[in-house]
């Protein structure tokens, strides 16, 4: 059985993984899904944080729970604080699985991988200076989205790539994107994923939100990267 960490995306905390992260400490694995500083409902504090604080979040549960043979999945915004986590880290990392997730080069910013529409989206809801406000036809639906601290977008990562490629990888890819019209600007990560040989590829009928549309396939994609054997 692994240790699984989950990451959700940007406005999202450890709440997203509910039902996943159910079902994988059913079949055993031990799972932690936290919310990232600032992202957790129940503690509304000034999200002055960047994506380093973000990855420290991680690290520290890590070592909080003297945790080894770890399986990371990011989706979204996620994808950058696995990133970070796997590189900086001196546990074992199993596997990284990024769900339909942002794919940095060392030194890139999400914000190097965003496109312009959704750049502007982000700059137009900034209205305390710090954070990203929630759309607020969004929280009709799911009314614990948070606003999430702009500095995460666009702190770059630094990583070596030579110690990331020695990990087992699985990129899943949303066919379907953020809808009709929208380009989706992490399909570039997927395309990369597709010519390295240290990665496993899915595409998925879904939108973005595959966690949300396609739980059993994650589910799926994340016991496999989970099982004994692999990574």
């Amino acid at each position: 059985m692994a240790n699984i960490i989950l990451v959700a995306g940007t406005h999202h905390g450890g709440w997203y993984w509910e039902g996943i992260a159910a079902e994988l400490r059913l079949a055993g694995h031990k799972v932690f899904a936290p919310s990232l500083t600032g992202l957790d409902p129940e503690v509304k504090l000034p999200a002055h944080a960047n994506l380093d604080t973000h990855i420290d979040d991680v690290l520290q549960l890590i070592t909080a729970n003297h945790l080894d043979e770890i399986v990371l999945i990011g989706h979204s915004y996620g994808g950058m604080v696995i990133t970070g986590v796997a590189d900086r880290t001196s546990a074992k990392i199993k596997s990284l699985v990024y769900l339909d997730a942002a794919l940095p080069r060392s030194g890139q910013s999400e914000w190097d991988l965003n496109s312009s529409w959704l750049r502007e989206r982000y700059l137009s809801t900034i209205t305390d200076g710090f954070n990203i406000d929630v759309p607020q036809e969004w929280l009709g639906f799911q009314p614990l989205l948070m606003p999430h601290p702009f500095a995460t977008k666009i702190q770059p990562l630094h990583f070596s790539q030579v110690k990331l490629d020695a990990v087992s990888k699985v990129y899943v890819h949303a066919l379907r994107g953020f809808g009709p019209g929208i380009k989706h600007f992490f399909s570039a990560g997927y395309e990369r994923s597709l010519l390295e040989p240290s990665w496993t590829t899915y595409s998925l009928d879904a939108g973005h939100d595959l966690p949300g549309e396609v739980p059993g396939e994650v589910l799926a994609i994340i016991r496999r990267a989970a099982s004994p054997g692999l990574g």
